[in-house]
């Protein structure tokens, strides 16, 4: 049956409010902070609610604690490369290396030396931002972009695995074991980094999460940021226009290596064990930037959105189906899926959904192209 005009102009009327209100609202400093402070206050309660039953259903016969402490550290992780890749345009392919350093360089230290775990993953970290530090100046010095550029930061995470696997002073192919609390500390609490139950673990990686998105957010909306932005639109018109571009590379290079050796210090000291096939598997550097590329490569929400989506829905699919490395399969789909048909991500969906309005005639603007195109530029 035919929309009449009378209603499809309410409609366009009311969406054009809306989406003045939306504009007026993101055109604020605070509305970025705010609507982070909103999500973040929700995770904060969120798994404490998981055994509160409404109309005969609870959220935890669905999520699990451990499925959330998971995702909040592909969030994390999916933060820290958005800070290079997403704002550099410099796409990295091997973050498993920060990854795998700060993990190893926080059980490493832990069982050689006995070095609080917190110490080991500032020193993972560090060892980690040199190593992406190095990795840009052997990049950035010979030009690589683009496909050239992944394969190359790819190659240098298989090289520490491959290093990591067969050097057995690091631990080799076995990998570390995480030890028990009293070896090093009065026992289980957060000063041992180990905790009894799993809610503590959640709420440490959400600060870590908090802490990343903070320092994301004030890149993004300082001038260092518009720096990046800019490398990332045009590198040479960029660097026409004065800007160093090779040291703003360099820069975020380090800070994302940096910040993605944190996940791999919580991941070491959330399992048992860690291994090279565990840490640095080629797996590692898809589910690092899969948050960020579902989410909206660029943007601040984008990585924990897009967390939301693809580590729930990879769990529900192999708990679904019985068969091995069924959730990879997920995460090409989703990763094939994005690039073809939305390749700004989910954070533009609003948008795609209202010229959908428009193309079936249900909704016919008022207000002229919203240049809003991804839902976070305002940020």
């Amino acid at each position: 049956m035919p929309v009449s005009e009378s209603t499809a102009g309410g409609l366009s009327a009311r969406l054009d409010e809306l989406r003045v209100r939306y504009r007026t609202f993101r055109a604020e400093w605070y509305s970025t902070p705010l609507l982070l402070t909103l999500i973040f206050g929700v995770l904060a309660v969120l798994p404490l609610t998981l055994n509160l039953y409404a109309f005969g259903f609870s959220l935890g016969s669905w999520v699990s604690v451990h499925m959330l402490v998971i995702t909040l550290v592909w969030a994390t992780t999916g933060q820290a490369w958005n800070m290079m890749s997403g704002y550099t345009g410099q796409f990295s392919f091997g973050h498993a290396a920060y990854f795998g350093l700060g993990a190893y360089g926080t059980i490493l230290l832990l069982n050689v030396v006995g070095l609080n775990p917190w110490l080991g993953m500032i020193v993972g970290a560090v060892v980690a931002g040199l190593y992406g530090l190095l990795v840009g100046v052997l990049c950035f010095r010979y030009d690589l972009r683009g496909h050239y550029f992944a394969l190359a930061t790819l190659a240098f995470a298989e090289l520490l695995r491959f290093t990591f696997n067969t050097v057995p002073q690091l631990g080799g192919a076995s990998g570390f074991f995480k030890p028990l609390p009293r070896a090093y500390a009065d026992g289980y609490g957060l000063l041992a980094f180990q905790f009894e139950t799993l809610l503590p673990y959640y709420y440490v990686i959400l600060t870590f999460l908090i802490v990343v998105t903070a320092v994301s957010l004030a890149i993004k909306q300082s001038r260092l940021g518009l720096y990046l932005f800019a490398i990332r639109e045009d590198e040479n018109a960029a660097a026409a226009a004065g800007i160093p571009t090779y040291r703003y590379k360099l820069f975020g290079t380090t800070v994302s290596a940096f910040f993605t050796a944190w996940a791999g210090a919580f991941w070491a000291m959330y399992f048992d064990t860690i291994r090279p096939e565990t840490v640095y598997d080629i797996l590692i550097n898809v589910e690092v930037l899969l948050p960020a590329i579902v989410g909206g490569i660029g943007t601040v929400l984008g990585p924990i959105i897009g967390a939301f989506i693809v580590i729930p829905t990879s769990e529900f699919a192999r708990q679904a189906v019985d068969l091995p490395g069924f959730d990879r399969i997920v995460y090409g789909v989703l990763l094939i899926g994005i690039v073809l048909y939305s390749p700004k991500g989910v954070i533009s969906w609003p948008k795609r959904l209202l010229a959908a309005l428009e193309d079936s005639g249900l909704y016919e603007s008022a207000l002229g192209d919203d240049t809003d195109t991804d839902g976070d530029s305002s940020e």
